[in-house]
């Protein structure tokens, strides 16, 4: 539209993250499919909960806060050109990473100028797991998913403790707060009949 071209050129290729909120998860909220940018926030506000409490225990794990955010925040922004790949017991993940390199530099060009490499920079920090921030990041990413599923226990079926575990617990061995967490978040799914749902 005529209007754009008065628009500054970072500020209208902006708009592009906003397609992160029409990106559909297999989870529910409410009535509707959940968004891969809602999904984003709950990350965000679930790693602000364990790093106070990580702080407030006085851990010896001493995190960067701006850079766990900033991980969280443009983790699933490769969604846009990919679009959500669910981990799910009878769904391959098996060339998820190779295709999420490649979206990412396809996205990354297409991103306002002055965020593109720092999106770039982040998405593989976020994918390789060589930094403490992005270890912690993948782990509240992924137990963030499964706190929302509490709400819908018709999504877990098909799901085993096993498969759970195999997928998950890992991610928590480098942080006690988190591991105790998913321990009990593990028993509260086998007591209340969540991995029983058919």
């Amino acid at each position: 539209m005529w209007y754009f071209k008065y628009m500054n050129s970072d500020l209208n290729k902006f708009r592009i993250f906003n397609k992160l909120k029409t990106v559909y998860r297999f989870a529910m909220a409410g009535d509707r499919h959940e968004s891969s940018a809602e999904h984003s926030w709950g990350a965000l506000i679930l790693a602000d909960l364990f790093m106070t409490m990580m702080e407030q225990n006085k851990s010896k794990i001493k995190l960067d806060r701006l850079k766990v955010y900033e991980l969280l925040m443009y983790h699933d922004v490769v969604e846009i050109e990919t679009g959500d790949i669910p981990l799910m017991p009878d769904l391959s993940h098996k060339n998820k990473s190779k295709n999420e390199h490649t979206a990412s530099i396809i996205l990354a060009k297409k991103l306002p100028d002055t965020l593109s490499l720092k999106y770039l920079k982040l998405f593989s920090e976020f994918q390789e797991h060589k930094t403490v921030e992005s270890r912690f990041a993948k782990a509240i990413e992924a137990m963030e998913a499964d706190i929302h599923e509490l709400d819908y226990k018709e999504d877990w079926n098909g799901w085993t403790e096993e498969f759970l575990k195999q997928e998950k617990e890992h991610l928590f061995d480098e942080f006690p707060e988190l591991k105790k967490s998913f321990g009990e978040l593990v028993v509260y799914l086998r007591e209340n009949g969540y991995f029983d749902v058919k």
